[in-house]
C-alpha cells in the first residue's frame, strides 16, 4: 500500500512539473513574439529572439513554428554577417529533426550546417554536427556511416584539446559496435570514454551513460562472446546499471533514467523475478511520463505492454499498447506507430483472435515499408547526386590547377626576361666605364688600376648572382614538376574512388533486384496456394453442410425408420470427419504461415506419440481389414515439436488407410541411425506417381492434388504439404519412396539434439 501511494506521490509531482515547464515555456515565448513586435529592427537582439523562439517550440515539438524561426535566423544571420549564428541554427534544426527520429531531414540540416561551419572555419560546431550524425547513423542504423562521422569528430575534438566530447564520440562509436554484435569492441570503447568522465569533474551524464550502455551489451551479447556464464553476464549487467542510476539522478536526466529501468526491468523478467520487474518497468513510465519528447513515454508503454505480455496478463497490456499507438498518430511517430501494431498483433495473437492480429501485422508491415522505402529512395537519390557532384567539382578543379601551372609559368619566364635584361644594362654599364678608364691620363693610372680591380670584383659579384639564379631555375622547374606529379597522382585516386563507388553502387543495386525477384516470386506461389486452398475449401465445406441441412429436414418430417436414420447418421458423420480433417489442416497451414510462428523444441519420446496414434487409426483400419504393424528399434527419442510429430504421423497413416485397399498392410517402423531417428510409414496401397513423388521430395510450397481412396474416401490435398512444411520448421527430413512390391514409404528423419 505504501508502495502505490509512493507511486502515486511520484507520478503526481511529475505530471505537475511536466505542466509548470509548458507554462513556462508558452509564457517565454509569449513575452519573445510581444517583444518582436515592439523592437521590428533588424538587429543582432533580434536574431537573439528568433534564437531563444526556435529552441523553445522545439521543447513543445511545435514543427512548423521550428522550421519558420530558424529560416528567420538564418536569413537575418546572413543579412549581419553572422554566420556562425547561421551555422548554429542549421545545427538546432538538425538536432530537433534527429530526436524525433525523421532522419532525412535531419541529415540535410546537418550537412548544411558542416558545410557552413568549414566555410567560416568554425571547428567546434563541425565537431558537435559530426557527433549528432554519428549518434544518428547509429540509431538508422548505418554503422559505416556512424564510424565516419564519429572518427571525424574525434579527430575536431582532439585538435580543440576537447577530451569529454572526444569520449562521448567514443560512446556512439561502442554504439556502432553493439548494433553490429561486435560486443567486445563495444566494451573497450566504453570503457575508454568512462576512463575519461572519471578523470574529469562535472561528467556526471558521460559516466551514467557509459554505464548504462555497457549494462544494455552484457544483457544483450551472447555468453560464449563474453565468455562468461549466463549468470554472471545479468549481474554484471544489473552492476553497471546501479553505477549508472547514481549520476543519472544527480544530474536529474529522466530519459537516461528511464531507460536504466526499463533494461533493469527486462533483467528481473529474464531472472523470473516478475515482482522487481514490474516495479522497475513502473519506474521507467513515472520518469519518461514528465518527458517532453512524448515518444519515450511510448516506448516505455510498449516495453512494460511486452513484459505484461510474458506473463499473460493481456487485459492489463491492452490499455498500455492502445495507449502507446495514439501517442504515435498524434505525434506523428512512424517508429512508434510501427512498434505498437506489432504489438497490438502479438497481443491478439494470444488472445485467438486471429484475423484482428492480422489486420494489425499488415498495419505493421506498411509502416515498417514505408520507413524502409523512404529513407533507402532518399538515399539512393542523394547518392547519386553527390557522386555527380563530385565528378564535376574533380574536373573543374583540375581545370583550375592548369590553368594556375600555365599563369606561373609564364610569370617565370616575364622574371627570366626581366632578370636577363638587368644583365645586359649592367654589363653595357661596366664595358663603358672600361672604356672611360682607358682613356684616363697617365696622371689617373693609379685610379684607373683601382677602378680595374672593382670592375673584376663586381664581375665576380654578378657571376656568383647569375649561378644562383640559374640553380633557383632549376630548383623552381624541379618543384614544378613535383607538383604536377603529385596533382596527377591525386587526380587518378580520384577517379579510381569514384569508379569504386560507381561499382559497389551497381552491385548492391544488382543484389537488391535479385532479392526483389526472390520475394516476388515467394509472394505469387503463396498467392497461388491461398487461391486453391480458397477454392477447395469453398468447393469441399458445401458438400457436408448440404449434407447436415437435408439430414436436419428429414428429422424434422419425423418419417425416418430406424434403419435409414442409422445410415444417414453414419453418411454424415464420415463426412463431418472429413470436413473436420480439412479444417484442422487449414488451420495448421495457416498457422504455419503467420509471421512470428516458431516450434517448441524439446526432447520427446516419439514412440508414445506414435502409439497412441497407431491405436487411433486401428478402428479406421479395421473398417477396410488392414493389417498394421508397429515396430521399434531401441530407445526412441529425438529432437522437435510434439504437435508438428503428431500432425505429420496422423497424415501419414490416414493417407496410408486411404489409399490401401481392402486386406492390405501398413507397416510403422521406428529406427535408430548414426546421426537421426528415423521413422517409416509403409503401405501396400496405390503409392504416389512419379509426379507426386518428384513434388514431395522437392523445395516447392505448392499444394498437391487430391484424389479419393480406395473406398472414395474424400481428401484435401493439403495434408502432404503441412508434413513438408512441419518437417522443415524442426530441422528434420521427410522423403517418399515407392516399394517394390507396390505402395509408398515415407520416412521422417528426426535430429538426436539442438541442430
Amino acid at each position: 500500500m505504501k508502495l502505490c501511494y509512493y507511486y502515486l506521490l511520484l507520478l503526481l509531482f511529475l505530471c505537475q512539473t511536466a505542466t509548470a515547464q509548458r507554462q513556462q515555456l508558452e509564457q517565454t515565448i509569449d513575452s519573445l513574439l510581444l517583444a518582436d513586435r515592439h523592437f521590428p529592427t533588424e538587429d543582432k537582439a533580434r536574431l537573439e529572439r528568433y534564437e531563444k523562439l526556435y529552441k523553445c517550440y522545439a521543447k513543445l515539438n511545435q514543427e512548423a513554428q521550428v522550421v519558420a524561426y530558424t529560416g528567420k535566423a538564418m536569413r537575418l544571420a546572413d543579412k549581419l554577417k553572422l554566420p556562425r549564428s547561421a551555422g548554429d541554427a542549421w545545427y538546432h534544426l538538425g538536432y530537433y529533426y534527429h530526436s524525433r527520429g525523421k532522419y532525412i531531414p535531419a541529415e540535410e540540416a546537418y550537412k548544411t550546417g558542416i558545410k557552413k561551419a568549414t566555410e567560416i572555419g568554425y571547428r567546434q560546431l563541425y565537431g558537435d554536427i559530426y557527433y549528432n550524425l554519428g549518434a544518428m547513423y547509429a540509431s538508422w542504423p548505418d554503422y559505416d556511416k556512424a564510424l565516419h562521422a564519429n572518427l571525424e569528430a574525434v579527430a575536431v575534438f582532439n585538435e580543440l584539446g576537447d577530451k569529454e566530447s572526444a569520449a562521448g564520440c567514443q560512446v556512439n562509436i561502442a554504439s556502432a559496435y553493439k548494433g553490429l554484435a561486435q560486443y567486445q569492441q563495444a566494451i573497450a570503447y566504453l570503457h575508454k570514454a568512462l576512463e575519461v568522465f572519471k578523470n574529469t569533474k562535472g561528467n556526471e551524464y558521460g559516466i551514467a551513460l557509459s554505464c548504462s550502455e555497457l549494462a544494455s551489451i552484457y544483457f544483450q551479447a551472447d555468453e560464449q562472446k563474453l565468455g562468461m556464464s549466463k549468470t554472471q553476464k545479468m549481474q554484471a549487467a544489473l552492476q553497471y546499471l546501479a553505477l549508472a542510476e547514481g549520476p543519472a539522478n544527480q544530474v536529474q536526466v529522466y530519459d537516461l533514467l528511464g531507460d536504466i529501468n526499463v533494461t533493469r526491468g527486462r533483467i528481473y523478467s529474464m531472472n523470473g523475478d516478475v515482482e522487481a520487474a514490474e516495479h522497475a518497468f513502473r519506474k521507467a513510465l513515472e520518469y519518461n511520463k514528465g518527458m517532453t519528447d512524448i515518444s519515450l513515454y511510448a516506448n516505455s508503454l510498449l516495453s512494460f505492454s511486452e513484459f505484461l505480455m510474458s506473463q499473460q496478463r493481456y487485459a492489463d497490456a491492452a490499455p498500455l499498447v492502445s495507449e502507446a499507438l495514439k501517442i504515435g498518430e498524434e505525434g506523428k511517430w512512424p517508429q512508434v506507430q510501427r512498434d505498437a501494431q506489432l504489438a497490438l498483433s502479438t497481443l491478439a495473437e494470444k488472445q485467438q483472435q486471429y484475423t484482428v492480429a492480422l489486420d494489425h501485422y499488415k498495419a505493421y508491415i506498411r509502416y515498417r515499408d514505408q520507413l524502409f522505402n523512404e529513407q533507402n529512395e532518399r538515399e539512393i537519390t542523394r547518392k547519386r547526386m553527390q557522386l555527380d557532384f563530385l565528378i564535376k567539382e574533380n574536373d573543374y578543379k583540375h581545370q583550375q590547377h592548369t590553368m594556375s601551372l600555365a599563369l606561373q609559368k609564364r610569370t617565370l619566364e616575364a622574371t627570366q626576361r626581366k632578370q636577363a635584361l638587368e644583365l645586359k644594362e649592367r654589363e653595357s654599364r661596366i664595358q663603358k666605364l672600361a672604356f672611360l678608364q682607358r682613356q684616363a691620363t697617365l696622371e689617373r693610372e693609379k685610379l684607373q688600376k683601382e677602378n680595374e680591380l672593382e670592375r673584376q670584383r663586381l664581375n665576380a659579384n654578378l657571376d656568383r648572382k647569375s649561378r644562383d639564379e640559374k640553380i633557383l631555375i632549376q630548383e623552381n622547374k624541379t618543384k614544378l614538376n613535383r607538383n604536377l606529379a603529385i596533382f596527377l597522382g591525386v587526380i587518378l585516386l580520384g577517379l579510381s574512388g569514384a569508379a569504386l563507388l560507381i561499382y559497389r553502387a551497381n552491385r548492391k543495386t544488382a543484389q537488391l533486384n535479385r532479392v526483389i525477384s526472390s520475394q516476388k516470386a515467394e509472394l505469387e506461389e503463396l498467392g497461388k496456394v491461398k487461391d486453391r486452398i480458397l477454392g477447395m475449401v469453398s468447393h469441399d465445406m458445401r458438400a457436408p453442410v448440404n449434407s447436415l441441412i437435408s439430414f436436419t429436414r428429414l428429422l424434422e418430417h419425423g418419417n425416418l425408420s430406424e434403419d435409414k436414420l442409422k445410415a444417414y447418421t453414419l453418411s454424415l458423420t464420415t463426412t463431418l470427419g472429413h470436413a473436420s480433417n480439412m479444417m484442422d489442416n487449414v488451420l495448421n497451414w495457416a498457422y504455419s504461415q503467420m509471421q512470428g510462428f516458431k516450434p517448441e523444441l524439446q526432447m520427446l519420446d516419439i514412440s508414445t506419440v506414435v502409439k497412441e496414434l497407431v491405436d487411433a487409426a486401428a478402428s479406421d483400419a479395421a473398417r477396410k481389414k488392414l493389417q498394421l504393424n508397429y515396430t521399434q528399434d531401441g530407445a526412441a527419442t529425438a529432437f522437435g515439436d510434439v504437435n508438428m510429430v503428431a500432425l505429420i504421423v496422423r497424415n501419414l497413416l490416414n493417407n496410408a488407410i486411404k489409399f490401401t485397399p481392402e486386406g492390405g498392410q501398413i507397416a510403422i517402423s521406428i529406427v535408430q541411425a548414426t546421426s537421426c531417428l528415423q521413422l517409416r510409414i509403409s503401405d501396400t496401397g496405390v503409392g504416389l506417381s512419379a509426379a507426386q513423388q518428384e513434388w514431395f521430395n522437392s523445395d516447392s510450397v505448392a499444394v498437391s492434388r487430391s484424389t479419393r481412396g480406395t473406398n472414395s474416401e474424400k481428401g484435401f490435398g493439403l495434408g502432404l504439404t503441412l508434413c513438408k512444411t512441419f518437417a522443415a520448421m524442426m530441422h528434420a527430413n521427410i522423403s517418399a519412396a515407392r516399394n517394390v512390391q507396390g505402395g509408398t514409404t515415407f520416412e521422417l528423419s528426426m535430429p538426436y539434439s539442438q541442430v
